[in-house]
């Protein structure tokens, strides 16, 4: 990932907007970045998640995704935080995938 940008909009919701390399030898399907989200300093946290725009994929089960990302392939993403979420102190992510045939 490199840099993730953070803009409210007009009626004060957030977005975050970022961009993920495949790196690995494999396909990633299903890519998605988790934010945590810190809500205050007891601990308390929530989680949203996001897909990542990659290319399309048919599985076998006949599922079509358009989250994954062949290797040395770049894809973006981005999260809608809505005003009613409320406020947080800060958050961290986690980039995650699965690998299918």
């Amino acid at each position: 990932v490199g840099n993730i940008s953070e803009k409210k909009d007009g009626q004060g919701n957030i977005i975050f907007r970022g961009e993920i390399k495949n790196i690995g030898g494999r396909r990633a399907d299903f890519s998605k970045v988790d934010f945590v989200f810190r809500r205050n300093w007891s601990g308390e946290t929530k989680t949203l998640t996001t897909f990542v725009k990659g290319s399309y994929n048919t599985f076998e089960t006949g599922i079509v995704s358009d989250a994954s990302l062949l290797p040395g392939a770049t894809g973006k993403f981005e999260l809608y935080v809505p005003k009613d979420f409320g406020t947080f102190i800060g958050y961290s992510y986690v980039i995650d995938w699965e690998e299918y045939q």
